[in-house]
């Protein structure tokens, strides 16, 4: 599948330091293209692609959805989340309109039909089963905003630990404002990985399945992230190495080694995080795994990985790995 059928890039980079609940306030007449280096701290902006600059709809202008069902057919190495990734719909919502029960069991040349905004449930905040204490400080980078060939809307970003302990109940909120600074839409994510150790990074993302016509800023708030504390002995630390990246067909596959660092404690399953970025350090899209085997890792021990990631936009420009390993439970 080539690029230009994921529509604009809308990518608003939001490099900051966030403390405490501090938040990017909206700039209604931030919509300016640059190409200078990001600062440590501007307004949020808009980034178009090469095929042309991204500009609002008129206000008269209704989105229709075609009556012909966009479908898919399955193609070596995808996973039905990468498919839903690739047309921005949830995968809850791809696996029921297809009446998938076990998404394991995709087949190669399956055809998939796609839900569109109107077969997606209204979105809502998800219920917080966790206290929501004071967030630490912690930088929230590259954050962008994608048109999907199915009118929803991703908003993508990572979290990158500046704190000297490791993060954990890591969670961020977008707000869509339109041009007056009235919000218009809202939606809360976590951080992809459980744990995020110091000076590691986790990317999240967001999809708005029905986002309004008319929004011109974002604001991105810390919600929670707190020390992992005790939390952080049901981890193991996992180094990363061996790595490679390079386009796959229209994909981009990343492959290396983990090894468990540890002297004595053997680790689960191991997760596997791959986050790409586009030239300006924009988050284009991420992929979570596990290294392969499938089996407890002894210390000292090596696993292969090898993700293929769904991205937006032009083929990634840079990308970045994070492996965590718990301990395991029985």
């Amino acid at each position: 599948m080539t690029k230009g059928t994921l529509g604009f890039l809308l990518a608003a980079m939001l490099t900051f330091l966030v403390a405490c609940g501090e938040v990017v306030t909206p700039q209604p007449t931030a919509r300016v293209t640059s190409t200078a280096t990001p600062s440590p701290a501007y307004a949020p902006t808009r980034r178009a692609t090469a095929t042309a600059p991204f500009t609002p709809p008129p206000a008269t202008a209704t989105p229709t959805v075609t009556p012909t069902p966009v479908t898919h057919l399955v193609k070596s190495g995808e996973t039905l989340l990468s498919i839903a990734f690739d047309y921005g719909v949830s995968l809850q919502a791809l696996q029921t309109v297809n009446g998938i029960e076990d998404a394991r069991f995709l087949q190669v040349g399956q055809e998939l039909i796609i839900p569109t905004a109107g077969d997606e449930e209204s979105g809502s905040a998800p219920n917080l089963l966790l206290p929501t204490p004071t967030p630490l400080p912690f930088s929230v980078r590259g954050v962008s905003f994608y048109e999907t060939p199915v009118g929803s809307l991703w908003c993508l970003g990572e979290i990158v630990n500046t704190t000297e302990f490791a993060l954990a109940n890591v969670q961020i909120h977008v707000t869509l404002f339109d041009a007056a600074g009235e919000p218009l839409a809202e939606a809360d994510a976590d951080a992809d990985a459980d744990l995020i150790p110091p000076g590691e990074r986790s990317p999240f993302g967001i999809l708005f399945t029905d986002p309004p016509s008319d929004w011109v800023n974002p604001q991105v708030t810390i919600v929670r992230g707190q020390e992992a504390a005790a939390l952080a002995d049901s981890y193991v630390p996992i180094a990363v190495t061996e790595v490679e990246g390079q386009p796959s067909e229209s994909q981009f596959r990343a492959s290396g080694t983990v090894r468990n660092t540890s002297e004595e404690q053997v680790a689960g399953e191991v997760s596997v995080i791959v986050t790409t970025y586009n030239a300006e350090g924009a988050v284009t899209g991420f992929r979570h795994g596990t290294a392969e085997g499938g089996e407890a890792l002894a210390p000292g021990a090596t696993a292969p990985f090898s993700l293929l990631v769904t991205y937006h936009g032009d083929a990634p420009k840079d990308f970045s790995i994070i492996a965590v390993g718990r301990v395991p439970t029985e």
